[in-house]
């Protein structure tokens, strides 16, 4: 069955009336027609069964029944960044956000080669969040990967949230050869990991100090020397599986 997000805004008791882009989806790419059922998810893990009322530039779908409500129980991952070029990005967004990346903050460092303008970073953050949306609906995934405003390495390694969690904060740095994630006791509680990957230049010897200071550890991801995106996606993946999640 098709699947569709709509917002808080978009929904009138049981009536929903869609935005524009959901409408031609479902109006002149599906060209489904009135009575015919369809999901719908609010993107903060409620999932409904809906009848489409009617049909046109904002299609009104009534909603039949509650399917899901997602527990927000389990460790919540949270990926920090270092910005990279172009599609490498777009990759990382959508692979995060497929594999069950609660929030991603995108970061500036020292050999960041993706940095933009204020107009131009504008245009990337509503791609990602298309982007984010249509990896949703294509996993099966409830809930939104919140994406962050950029902002700087030190403002990344000094997160707030992550300091007052239980978990562990993990910087993967090629050079590091003698802590692996096999180290790390993943049988006590966890309530929120972080994890931190650098741009394609990797971390400066400067910012691996200043992360160490700060309460990260640096963890290796063996011996091969992988891409930026190949490097995050694989970390991912393989800490998600340590938490149960994979």
């Amino acid at each position: 069955m098709r699947r569709f997000l709509f917002k808080p805004n978009e929904r009138e008791d049981s009536m929903v009336r869609l935005c524009s882009e959901e409408s031609h989806h479902i109006t002149n790419v599906l060209r489904l027609a009135a009575g015919a059922e369809v999901e719908l998810f609010d993107g903060k893990g409620k999932l409904f069964l809906g009848e489409i009322e009617e049909i046109g530039k904002k299609v009104r779908v009534r909603l039949v029944s509650q399917k899901e409500v997602l527990s927000q129980e389990g460790t919540a991952l949270w990926l920090f960044q270092a910005d990279l070029k172009g599609k490498k990005m777009d990759l990382v967004i959508q692979k995060a956000t497929e594999l069950g990346v609660e929030r991603i903050v995108p970061f500036t460092c020292s050999r960041s080669q993706g940095r933009v303008g204020k107009d131009r970073r504008k245009r990337k953050s509503e791609r990602w969040q298309k982007l984010i949306e249509g990896a949703c609906k294509q996993s099966m995934r409830l809930t939104l990967m919140r994406c962050e405003e950029e902002v700087s390495m030190r403002a990344a390694l000094a997160s707030a949230a992550l300091s007052q969690s239980s978990g562990p904060k993990l910087l993967f740095w090629e050079e590091e050869r003698d802590y692996h994630l096999s180290d790390i006791d993943w049988e006590k509680p966890i309530d929120r990991a972080g994890i931190m990957l650098g741009p394609e230049g990797g971390f400066s010897d400067q910012e691996i100090a200043e992360a160490r200071e700060l309460g990260w550890q640096t963890v290796s991801l063996g011996k091969q020397v992988l891409r930026a995106e190949t490097a995050t996606i694989a970390a991912i993946s393989i800490v998600q599986h340590h938490l149960g999640k994979i």
